[in-house]
């Protein structure tokens, strides 16, 4: 008799130990973003091979700086285009940024001024790629947390700076869809505190990008300050 109860429980402890493998892998299956249940180090390495891909990104944003003392916060939004190169434009209801790989332009709208600056020297240039592209090579992985991004299942990545005096930024936080692994919104501290976040929408990547619209021309009447 006591082996046959013997046998019933070894035979219970299996079958439960079984239900608790098949109800894992259930959810598994069920559950993509487990599958996400990586290290925030691997996605990060995830997003850097599908971002260094891209030789051309088009986008518009939504873009809230908040002063780190007064809580005050400035809001712009506009048109982004990273060609090939160093090329880029920042277009805004005040102002036109453009640089064509040369140069870099900045167009006041509401005072008709432009600031003509050589390229060269010059690491405000390389800002709008290396924060939107090539952020991998500038932060490091520190926690990631999933969250629904845009109404769609995605996560959270926290990020540090590497490099904080060379990229003037302390840390960054990424939202990303998961599915497609593309960044949707991105924020970034710099040292002073200070908080800069980037609403990214209708989002182009690979296209071809026409040489005019990074090519700046003198509007009529216009001021220039040429810096070169």
């Amino acid at each position: 008799m006591r082996m046959s109860i013997d046998n019933i429980g070894n035979q219970l402890f299996v079958t439960v130990r079984l239900l608790v493998v098949i109800v894992l892998i259930a959810c598994i299956v069920y559950n993509p973003m487990l599958v996400y249940a990586k290290s925030a180090k691997s996605l990060l390495k995830d997003l850097k091979r599908k971002y260094e891909k891209i030789e051309t990104f088009q986008a518009d944003f939504n873009e809230v700086f908040e002063w780190a003392h007064t809580g005050e916060k400035n809001q712009r939004s506009g048109r982004i285009i990273l060609a090939d190169g160093k090329r880029f434009r920042i277009d805004t209801e005040d102002q036109l940024i453009v640089c064509d790989n040369l140069a870099i332009y900045r167009y006041n709208k509401l005072k008709s001024q432009v600031i003509i600056e050589p390229l060269e020297n010059n690491t405000e240039s390389l800002l709008p790629r290396r924060m939107l592209l090539n952020f991998a090579d500038e932060f490091k992985a520190e926690k990631l947390l999933e969250l629904p991004v845009n109404e769609r299942m995605g996560f959270r990545l926290d990020l540090t700076s590497d490099k904080p005096n060379e990229v003037l930024m302390s840390s960054a936080t990424l939202w990303v869809t998961q599915d497609d692994k593309t960044i949707h919104r991105l924020k970034f501290s710099d040292l002073n505190g200070n908080i800069t976040t980037y609403y990214l929408s209708n989002i182009i990547v690979n296209k071809t990008i026409d040489q005019s619209m990074t090519t700046f021309l003198d509007p009529p009447n216009v001021e220039v300050f040429d810096l070169r």
